[in-house]
């Protein structure tokens, strides 16, 4: 183990501590700064007596499906002490959200999921709406964000999303009828280019960038759904066929979201209290979902990650809690 203070490698073990619970906390001293520190320093688990198992198994149940103080009356904690611990595994997820993997192409479906915050308001007022992107192949969930359903919502989950993958890489959106995907991607993925349709005024016309394609799925009002592009392609992007532009994967992600997570279920008052706890949930969902969770259309015991290359086999909640960022397993 390395020093957290000045990432010495002269590192001595120093005794061990015992807590109330009876666990067994190894000490370290650094040899080069002459600091101390254990083995929770720098980690989720810093400064918690409580042992790593029952701080995983509350996570296990928070994630399948089990409200706050539900899960607080199964393993007799309190409920703050519940929310610290998601806190706290909901702040790990900036390390454990790799960039898209160099080459090959990537497909993403956006969509929304809605659910109340704090009191039933109307839902062009509610903070409820969620905004989220998938990669189809691996269903690696890239990205979900709650607020208020305007403009800038829809700015800052557009612009996250399209910066997961390489400048240069081949990317097809796909969306549900929701125009506003395409607008604010506009804004990032367009380019100018010569064409014969100009004039002399107007010699160039604006296109998406090479690699470049977004359409929608609009179901229609009589049964009859149809396929757009949203603005005009590039002409070296090659078109996909109108039956591969759905976000259906993504509606399936939404169906499991209302299961495991009580913030969205239906016909429940179990709505989330404020936008920052939905956020966190909505954190710590992503984390198991990606790392932790197999998907069973990836193949057996093949969790997102997997399939996107970033591990090589599944991830406990436990290791998440003791590694200091982002962690590079090998087989």
């Amino acid at each position: 183990m390395n020093c957290i203070y000045c990432e010495s490698e002269r590192v001595v073990k120093n005794g061990r501590k015992k807590l109330k619970t009876r666990q067994i906390v190894q000490s370290y001293l650094c040899n080069e700064c002459g600091r101390r520190f254990n083995e929770r320093s720098g980690t989720p688990m810093a400064r918690l007596r409580t042992p790593g198992s029952q701080v995983e198994m509350a996570l296990r149940v928070r994630g399948e499906g089990l409200g706050i103080r539900a899960t607080a009356r199964v393993l007799g904690k309190s409920p703050s002490s519940i929310t610290t611990w998601e806190k706290r595994l909901s702040n790990q997820l900036g390390k454990w959200s790799p960039k898209a993997p160099e080459g090959g192409e990537i497909t993403i479906e956006g969509d929304e999921l809605y659910t109340r915050v704090g009191e039933n308001l109307p839902p062009e007022k509610s903070e409820g709406w969620t905004i989220s992107f998938m990669e189809r192949e691996s269903r690696y969930w890239l990205e979900a964000k709650a607020g208020i359903k305007d403009r800038r919502l829809f700015e800052q989950g557009v612009k996250t999303a399209w910066e997961w993958g390489e400048p240069s890489q081949w990317m097809r959106w796909f969306t549900d009828g929701e125009r506003r995907y395409g607008k604010e991607l506009w804004k990032l993925a367009s380019i100018y280019l010569p064409g014969k349709m100009t004039t002399d005024a107007y010699p160039y016309k604006k296109v998406w960038r090479e690699g470049v394609e977004v359409a929608m799925k609009i179901k229609g009002s009589q049964g009859k759904p149809r396929v757009e592009w949203v603005f005009r392609e590039h002409p070296f992007t090659a078109i996909s066929p109108s039956s591969e532009v759905h976000a259906n994967h993504l509606e399936a992600l939404n169906s499991a979201l209302r299961r495991r997570g009580t913030a969205y279920r239906r016909r429940q008052n179990h709505y989330a209290k404020e936008l920052e706890g939905l956020q966190r949930a909505l954190n710590v969902q992503r984390l198991l979902h990606n790392w932790f969770r197999p998907h069973g259309s990836l193949g057996k015991n093949t969790t997102p990650a997997m399939a996107m290359g970033f591990i090589d086999r599944p991830v406990e909640i436990a290791e998440i809690l003791t590694c200091r960022g982002f962690c590079h397993f090998t087989p």
